[in-house]
């Protein structure tokens, strides 16, 4: 439609509530789930923030336009200028955002035992949480079965001085899946105890006469009840070398 002088009129408020509205709730909803398959809030950005945030920004650019000095064609070129804009911001956000893969930490091993010096204590604190819970019961065994595991086991508790951590994350946007990211590291002053399997081969004395040096923390997946990995059921994590991919990140 154009007007007497052949020239299309300019886009009402109300268009301009509805192209905004109308572009943000697609790149939202659609965005995630081409972007961040496995995102948890998927297509809720579009329906719950893009969507009605797109339509309350073309109603308050709507209304600045009928404002301002502008032409039918400036309007119109205003409206593609900001769904464009709209557009490309949404998708941004709907990319998806680092992945957390560890800790590097930066520590002092002062204190060293077996694990099976905590197995009265690990028994007795698992025994309270099991007393707690009456919707389910634990595996059968489960006290002999800890109680032997620690007995034989070779591996080793280490008191860990903490001197400072840095957190690693994974790149996952599209121009750069893969890299990796770390935050500043965080000064602490906390000791904490970690597990060390036997494959490591390292001994006490091995670990007390180190003195400083750079650790990677890990956790070992386990769905038994109370768990069947001495890490886990000691309520600690592994302790093992910083990733060939991290040594850069420990010694920046």
């Amino acid at each position: 439609m154009t007007d007497a002088h052949g020239e299309r009129p300019a886009p009402s408020i109300l268009r301009w509530a509805f192209a905004l509205g109308a572009t943000g709730f697609s790149c939202g909803f659609f965005g995630p789930i081409a972007l961040a398959p496995d995102a948890n809030q998927g297509p809720l950005l579009g329906i719950f923030i893009s969507g009605p945030g797109g339509a309350l920004l073309g109603l308050l650019l709507g209304l600045a336009c009928r404002v301002l000095p502008l032409s039918p064609r400036q309007r119109r070129r205003a409206l593609q200028v900001a769904c464009a804009t709209l557009a490309l911001a949404t998708l941004y956000f709907a990319t998806p955002e680092p992945a957390y893969r560890g800790e590097i930490v930066d520590g002092e091993v002062r204190g060293c035992t077996s694990p099976a010096a905590l197995a009265d204590e690990a028994i007795q604190s698992w025994e309270r949480e099991i007393a707690k819970v009456t919707w389910g019961k634990p595996r059968p065994g489960w006290k002999q079965d800890a109680q032997r595991r620690l007995s034989q086991d070779h591996g080793l508790v280490l008191e860990l001085h903490v001197l400072r951590t840095r957190r690693v994350y994974e790149n996952q946007k599209p121009w750069n899946e893969g890299s990796i990211a770390a935050r500043p590291w965080t000064g602490k002053d906390e000791s904490k105890q970690f597990y060390v399997g036997a494959a490591a081969g390292a001994s006490c004395d091995t670990y007390l006469q180190r003195g400083r040096g750079f650790y990677y923390p890990t956790s070992a997946a386990d769905s038994n009840w109370p768990p069947i990995e001495l890490a886990n059921f000691l309520g600690l994590m592994v302790l093992g070398p910083v990733p060939d991919r991290y040594q850069e990140l420990a010694g920046s």
